[in-house]
């Protein structure tokens, strides 16, 4: 366990900028992922205010946080060689605490964007987050906004068509923290097709009605929250530096 910002921020800078470490941002039932290929083009901006990857499939924020706490842990599993390593990079609840919307609201522009290109298309909350994540939708598309625009105020599942609108249109997705940002560019795959290779999101709404931050395998401590984790390439053993 890391217990200091700066320590913190190196771990996350480190694995960052290795292609073959992957990351997820959301709650138990809906997440982000955001990986690349060694070979994928990318555009990389780090600094001491943060770290940006971007690529043609997706886009990956990370900041650095003061009170940012890393847990180092193994998924549990019978077999030894299918143990799986992960990392955590946690808030404590009051610090990760975001707008908490249980409803799809507009938010307006934007501005936040990973690519300037993107900044002037609206965002929508689904209102799936809980009070650590924003799920939300990217678009520019008129009928995908007027449908979000009609939702607003309902909850996602209870909100006739937004569901189908948000499929056809596959919007740009955009989980955010308050240890980062994950987007994802690629299309949204139809309900008997498979995640695309790369950045993608996992909705699940039988998942998300346990209104839980992390599943309850994943060795949180109490009093802290998970707002960004990290899956270093299966068989590097622990994350830590």
């Amino acid at each position: 366990m890391i217990l200091t910002g700066s320590d913190a921020f190196t771990i996350l800078k480190r694995h960052a900028l290795d292609a073959h470490t992957g990351w997820s941002l959301g709650i138990f039932g809906a997440i982000a992922e955001f990986m690349r290929a060694p070979d994928e083009p990318v555009q990389v901006v780090a600094d001491q205010e943060g770290i940006e990857i971007t690529t043609g499939r997706g886009g990956l924020r990370v900041l650095p946080h003061d009170a940012a706490v890393i847990i180092d842990y193994q998924m549990p599993s019978r077999h030894e060689e299918r143990r799986v390593c992960a990392l955590a990079a946690c808030l404590p609840d009051a610090v990760a605490a975001r707008a908490g919307r249980a409803v799809v609201t507009e938010i307006g522009r934007d501005v936040a964007a990973l690519r300037d290109g993107d900044r002037g298309d609206f965002l929508f909350d689904l209102g799936i987050g809980l009070d650590t994540v924003e799920a939300c939708v990217r678009t520019r598309e008129p009928h995908l906004i007027a449908a979000l625009r009609a939702a607003e105020g309902r909850e996602l599942f209870a909100a006739e068509g937004v569901i189908g609108a948000i499929l056809a249109h596959a919007p740009h997705r955009v989980f955010v923290s308050a240890l980062g940002r994950i987007e994802v560019y690629q299309p949204i795959p139809p309900a008997d097709g498979r995640s695309p290779d790369g950045p993608h999101t996992h909705v699940l709404p039988k998942l998300l009605a346990h209104r839980r931050t992390h599943a309850a395998s994943v060795p949180i401590p109490d009093g802290l929250v998970p707002c960004l984790s990290i899956h270093p390439p299966h068989g590097s053993g622990s994350g830590r530096a």
